[in-house]
């Protein structure tokens, strides 16, 4: 079956929608391929599968554009995005390989839909993104910490202060993370380490052992291989910055032991700037550390409100699923690495 060919029209010229809507066309040929050649169903299932998770994130990431720049339209467009995946999971569980008249109308709504979307839907939000958000050329990367560069695990840091304290799992749960927080003050550089200690002397009714909580915070950490690998490549054609929340002891106790120390041009941690994310304070205090203008900086995160809050500063930005598809997306950027 004949593939849907990428044309120069299709492009919206925003680097992150435009490598998206070339990660579906892969998407959409590959599962073309599956159905004519009668692959069997778990397969096609699979790619069913892919092509709905994509064109979520691909939606998402679409619809934070179109609300940074107060497009009229949002609520018609986002229900068009309803009605895909709606449309993609039903045809994905009716799939009959045997059944040609199925098949046929299978390909037709997915070769309709596409080009459908793409030249008319997609097109008509395009002179409101060009007003609002920025296009410079990419000069700097800023990459998450939590999430994107490491995975967390916060319940060793949560069983630590349970052991020390006595007290229960939800009453420590709360004293760490909820607002204001032992944990999010510090991260916060409203409280230093020495009141911190008070502070959490007070709440547990005995002394904490701060080096033992600090080693246990700092192995909460854990690297992506994948990412350090993808850091250090694109660290040769332009400047990388680890942005994120985190304590004092992510510094004393976590960068070098986790292999970060060295990764970076830069890390801007919110303890250290008195502001954490998603405050737009501490992405400007990134750009500001590598000498650049916003817009030319680039965020790849997976928090959504750290994406809104980078395009209300001007950043250009990529929403983060996995390191393979991050490289596809980049390349497809035309970023190099």
């Amino acid at each position: 079956m004949a593939h849907i060919q990428w044309k120069d029209r299709y492009n919206i010229n925003f680097r992150e929608i435009d490598a998206q809507h070339h990660g579906l066309l892969d998407l959409l040929n590959e599962l073309l391929d599956l159905m004519d050649g009668g692959r069997h169903p778990e397969d096609v299932t699979r790619i069913f599968v892919a092509l709905s998770d994509y064109a979520q994130t691909h939606f998402s990431s679409e619809e934070r554009y179109m609300q940074a720049a107060s497009y009229p339209k949002l609520a018609q467009h986002r229900q068009e995005h309803v009605v895909f995946v709606d449309r993609v999971k039903e045809l994905s569980r009716d799939y009959d390989p045997g059944d040609v008249r199925q098949v046929e109308e299978t390909t037709t709504f997915l070769r309709d839909w596409y080009l459908t979307h793409i030249t008319k839907s997609d097109q008509d939000y395009l002179p409101f993104l060009k007003r609002a958000l920025p296009t410079a050329s990419i000069e700097a990367i800023l990459f998450g910490l939590e999430g994107v560069v490491c995975t967390t695990d916060p319940a060793p840091l949560l069983m630590a202060l349970c052991d020390r304290s006595g007290k229960p799992e939800a009453e420590a749960q709360a004293a760490l993370w909820e607002d204001p927080g032992l944990l999010r003050e510090l991260e916060a550089g409203v409280w230093d380490l020495e009141r911190f200690e008070v502070e959490g002397t007070s709440w547990a009714g005995k002394a904490l052992d701060l080096e033992a909580l600090a080693a246990t915070y700092a192995g909460s950490f854990q690297p992506v291989p994948g990412m350090l690998r993808l850091v250090a490549q694109m660290k040769g054609h332009q400047p990388v910055a680890l942005i994120g929340n985190a304590t004092p002891w992510l510094r004393t106790h976590g960068l070098a032991s986790l292999g970060l120390e060295d990764c970076f041009t830069a890390e801007v941690l919110s303890c250290e700037a008195g502001i954490r994310l998603p405050d737009q304070g501490l992405l400007l205090a990134a750009a500001e550390r590598l000498g650049l203008a916003p817009d030319t900086c680039l965020l790849i995160h997976r928090n959504p409100a750290c994406l809104d809050a980078a395009q209300a500063v001007q950043m250009q930005t990529l929403d983060y699923t996995t390191p393979v598809m991050l490289m596809a997306q980049l390349r497809r950027m035309g970023v190099p690495f």
